[in-house]
């Protein structure tokens, strides 16, 4: 049995559906707007840390990729390991939408696409009463959305399933 980031597991434990585990909004600066997350079972000791690492990782990950990768690369769109998958989608405005996943998730940048283009622009940036870069919690609409929108993606699983 693999035990993934999120704290899900694949294999030996009668879990056999690909899951999501974490869901991240970075702003400018790097700064965390919202992290919602399923399927944990161990909680994160330290939130602030996990999100130092995985910022961190996306910068390295998007540095490796511009270095390695064909002249214009300008970042990457998802990192594998056997254990996990993080897909990234940065936007022309400078946020940068993630998720992880179980290892056995497809391409997920149609699904931050429409995360970004119809929930976050539509419930937190229209939102007269949001500040560009508070806590996009502060939009519970947009919260209720994508927790409705992320349910019925085929590859959302629980781990009471």
């Amino acid at each position: 049995t693999e035990v993934c980031p999120g704290g899900g597991r694949t294999g030996g434990c009668g879990v056999d559906r690909a899951m999501i585990y974490t869901f991240y909004i970075f702003g400018r600066g790097r700064k965390l707007l919202c992290r919602e997350e399923w399927n944990r079972t161990k909680p994160c000791a330290d939130v602030a840390e996990e999100t130092k690492l995985i910022s961190g990782l996306l910068i390295t990950l998007k540095s490796f990729a511009q270095q390695m990768g064909p002249p214009k690369t300008t970042g990457f769109v998802s990192y594998s390991t056997p254990q996990y998958k993080m897909h990234a989608f940065d936007t022309l405005t400078g946020y940068r939408f993630v998720l992880t996943t179980d290892a056995g998730v497809p391409d997920q940048q149609e699904n931050l696409r429409h995360i970004y283009c119809e929930l976050f622009v539509e419930h937190v940036l229209k939102n007269p009463l949001y500040n560009l870069g508070e806590d996009v919690s502060r939009c519970p609409a947009f919260v209720s959305k994508l927790h409705g929108y992320m349910q019925t993606r085929p590859f959302f699983a629980t781990l009471a399933a």
